[in-house]
């Protein structure tokens, strides 16, 4: 019985509203190369880039070592920047299967998702997708929720997601925004099905003791770089800084966490 979803092709998905305004007030600047704030996000993705040219990466996870460091933001923003590359189809999925804030922060309003395929005993459909009104990004989302988490992902319909993904279309990128990855073991189990990942930090609050301890767990070897958000200098070794600007931003207008 074959079980594994398809991935939404563009005229497959539900489109929503999205215009540049729209775009400001969420923080979601990664799909206009003229705005400042997506410069750092389009320097992650020409990394990705020679990742995918070098490696053949194109499943990237996003993870963080702790909540509340605006993990979904860096994800929603390196998906954007990397939809605008033509040679890609980017999928941003949201595999934060408790706490996922990606259909929030894009204003999707659905009660399907990810855990609705994972959770179903039927073979496998189209997986729900969502498309921002003028943009190239197909947004898969989840619905937050007390769910067995660690069950799920274990899975043989999440087996077959991941194989999924990875037989699909060699022109789909996945850009996946994990847990964090010392609230449980969600993000170790889904980055065994991953090609690398990129860990945001946030600037005096995460630690390099947290750092090392991701990456020790990880592997050294998949790690695509570390973001550091808040960061107020420039660019950094190993990875990337984000503007003071559009950091203190993000964090005046939300009173929740965004992980």
């Amino acid at each position: 019985m074959r079980i594994a979803p398809a991935f939404p092709t563009r005229a497959q998905t539900e489109e929503f509203r999205w215009t540049p305004g729209e775009a400001r007030r969420r923080l979601v600047h990664g799909f206009d190369s003229r705005n400042a704030s997506s410069r750092s996000f389009n320097l992650i993705r020409s990394k990705l880039v020679t990742l995918h040219r070098d490696r053949g990466w194109r499943m990237l996870g996003v993870v963080s070592a702790t909540p509340s460091v605006g993990k979904s933001i860096v994800s929603s923003n390196v998906a954007a920047a990397m939809s605008r590359d033509p040679r890609f189809q980017t999928y941003l999925m949201d595999l934060d299967l408790r706490r996922g804030t990606i259909k929030d922060i894009f204003g999707i309003d659905t009660d399907d998702g990810i855990v609705n395929y994972l959770e179903q005993s039927e073979p496998g459909g189209i997986l729900a997708g969502f498309m921002p009104q003028g943009q190239e990004l197909i947004i898969v989302p989840s619905m937050p929720g007390p769910v067995h988490s660690a069950e799920l992902l274990a899975s043989e319909r999440a087996t077959a997601l991941f194989r999924a993904m990875r037989s699909s279309d060699e022109r789909n990128y996945f850009i996946c925004d994990l847990p964090p990855v010392f609230a449980n073991d969600d993000a170790a189990i889904i980055m065994e099905s991953l090609d690398g990942y990129i860990i945001v930090a946030q600037d005096g609050k995460t630690t390099q003791r947290e750092i090392a301890a991701t990456v020790e767990m990880l592997g050294h070897d998949r790690l695509a770089g570390v973001v550091l958000n808040k960061y107020r200098g420039g660019l950094v070794s190993e990875g990337y800084g984000i503007e003071d600007r559009y950091a203190s931003e993000y964090y005046a207008s939300r009173d929740t966490d965004e992980d």
